[in-house]
């Protein structure tokens, strides 16, 4: 005669503190994004006739604010977790410990087809804004990030597309007196 073994509690509580967290994957990312913005800040080579606040201000700015989001976003996932039927995967029949027939409150799960398209669109991006320029890349950029988000009307994200890399060219250019990379556009602006 074989008897199952069951969990115990103390199994069953250290699986679920960490399936009951995979929110923590994104502050992570985040957090690794801003120590790496925050190195590559450090070490950025600077011309020394470059005026204040110079070319590693506004990379600092991001990248502190990346930290505190991540540290933020670490602090409410730890504070909140998935409720226990969430993580399991069955939130329909979860009810509340506390309250016996009261449905638990349920988080939306991720959409992993929408991360995956605007991921391979900053990737492409980064890909073709040296050979491209930023006019072109640009709008690729605001384009599929657009679409990944779920924009469903291709021709007039297009067209906002192309005006908001056109309006970011001309900030940088006229604004700012910094040229983005002209790429097959060298000759035309």
């Amino acid at each position: 005669m074989t008897t199952a073994t069951r969990p115990t509690s103390e199994t069953t509580a250290e699986h679920g503190f960490l399936r009951r967290r995979t929110g923590l994957i994104f502050p992570l990312l985040l957090l690794i994004t801003g120590v790496t913005l925050g190195i590559g800040t450090a070490v950025m080579e600077i011309p020394e006739n470059t005026s204040s606040p110079g070319p590693q201000f506004f990379p600092a700015v991001v990248a502190i604010a990346c930290v505190v989001l991540a540290v933020l976003l670490g602090i409410d996932v730890l504070r909140n977790p998935e409720p226990a039927a969430t993580a399991t995967g069955t939130a329909a029949s979860a009810t509340s410990d506390d309250n016996p027939g009261v449905q638990a409150p349920t988080r939306p799960r991720s959409n992993h087809a929408a991360l995956l398209g605007a991921v391979g669109t900053i990737v492409l991006f980064i890909v073709i804004l040296d050979p491209l320029g930023w006019l072109i890349s640009g709008a690729w950029l605001f384009w599929g990030v657009a679409r990944a988000l779920g924009s469903r009307r291709p021709v007039f994200d297009v067209f906002v597309s192309v005006a908001i890399s056109s309006i970011v060219q001309l900030a940088f250019s006229a604004g700012l007196g910094l040229n983005l990379p002209p790429g097959i556009l060298a000759g035309v602006i």
